[in-house]
């Protein structure tokens, strides 16, 4: 009964840190540390393929493979072996050990500081400053959109990091203990996060990125495959307790425009927040060096404004809620 409650209660524990202290300072956090071992890992892979022999997009193609495998590995295992070694010391160290894991590799605390960093300028009107806030959030070119557009693109952030920055993090953290116990929780948040990491450097489309990119964003596409799909159960779940939010047009929009995405996993929670908003979100929209005509996802219009962004946020701590209570209770069976 013990194991049953300490696996039950490792995905809250991990939530109520975020909730209580958010994201390390980001000279510690270990994103940040991901993210430099990833330029590191760049710099020299691009050097090996320019020396290779092989046609130059297949040598990328190779070394950003293996320079995605090394990246990922490198976080996994010594956290599985940290996580083992404390487990074995004392159950519940190794307990805390994996909760702060997880902790680590989520963010939705960030994500909703982030958007309100959106909302509170956007709300008196001043759209410069709201454009600054909104591209610390988004890939794209925030220059020319307007209020509107601004709403609408920080309502889309919320919608697809609420897969990518917690509910992935709490799936695998889920499937990791299922496995292998708190090490192989921990190890597989981590996993997951470094992949996610991977793919906002060298998941694009660019001329640079295309083929060195390519396993990594595919890695990060496995990753979500799963909890995309998991998304569209809590969100629609979430709705159901949420103000002025329609479970039934999340659960309807999810299930029609999940697939219109040219990502695998994007549209399942982006459509599920269009249902359950009343939005219009996706459509046409312009990143450096590239316009990308992405399909319109759900019915309702496509003018957001501040007062979506707030039902996002709740909407986004809902669904997270959801599923860790879900997920949890999977654990405390199984266990």
């Amino acid at each position: 009964m013990a194991d049953c409650i300490q696996a039950s209660l490792l995905l809250p524990a991990a939530l109520v840190l975020d909730c209580f202290f958010s994201e390390p300072p980001v000279r510690w956090h270990p994103v940040v540390y991901m993210g430099r071992l990833a330029s590191f890992l760049e710099e020299i892979s691009y050097k090996k393929a320019s020396l290779s022999s092989l046609p130059q997009n297949t040598a990328l193609f190779l070394s950003g493979s293996l320079a995605a495998l090394f990246h990922i590995l490198a976080w996994a295992l010594p956290v599985y072996f940290i996580a083992a070694c404390l487990s074995a010391l004392h159950l519940m160290v190794g307990f805390l050990f994996a909760a702060i894991c997880l902790w680590l590799c989520m963010a939705p605390r960030s994500l909703a500081d982030h958007a309100r960093a959106v909302l509170r300028p956007l709300s008196k009107k001043d759209l410069p400053k709201a454009r600054t806030m909104l591209s610390r959030i988004v890939g794209r070119n925030t220059k020319t959109l307007d209020a509107h557009g601004i709403a609408r693109a920080c309502v889309e952030s919320i919608a697809e990091n609420c897969t990518d920055s917690t509910l992935a993090t709490i799936f695998w953290g889920s499937a990791g203990y299922l496995l292998a116990g708190f090490p192989g929780a921990a190890a597989l948040a981590v996993a997951q996060r470094a992949a996610n990491t991977l793919d906002a450097m060298w998941g694009h489309k660019s001329p640079q990125y295309l083929y060195f990119g390519k396993t990594a964003a595919r890695l990060d596409d496995c990753f979500n495959y799963l909890p995309a799909r998991l998304s569209l159960v809590c969100i629609s779940l979430a709705a159901l307790i949420v103000p002025c939010t329609s479970a039934r047009q999340a659960l309807k929009a999810g299930i029609q425009y999940h697939a219109a995405h040219e990502s695998p996993n994007s549209a399942w929670s982006e459509a599920a927040f269009a249902g359950a908003l009343s939005l219009r979100l996706g459509g046409p929209a312009s990143y450096p060096g590239l316009d990308v005509d992405h399909p319109w996802l759900g019915d309702g219009t496509p003018s957001a404004t501040e007062k979506h962004i707030c039902l996002a946020i709740q909407l986004m701590w809902a669904s997270v809620w959801t599923g860790t209570l879900l997920l949890s209770l999977c654990l405390f069976i199984a266990a």
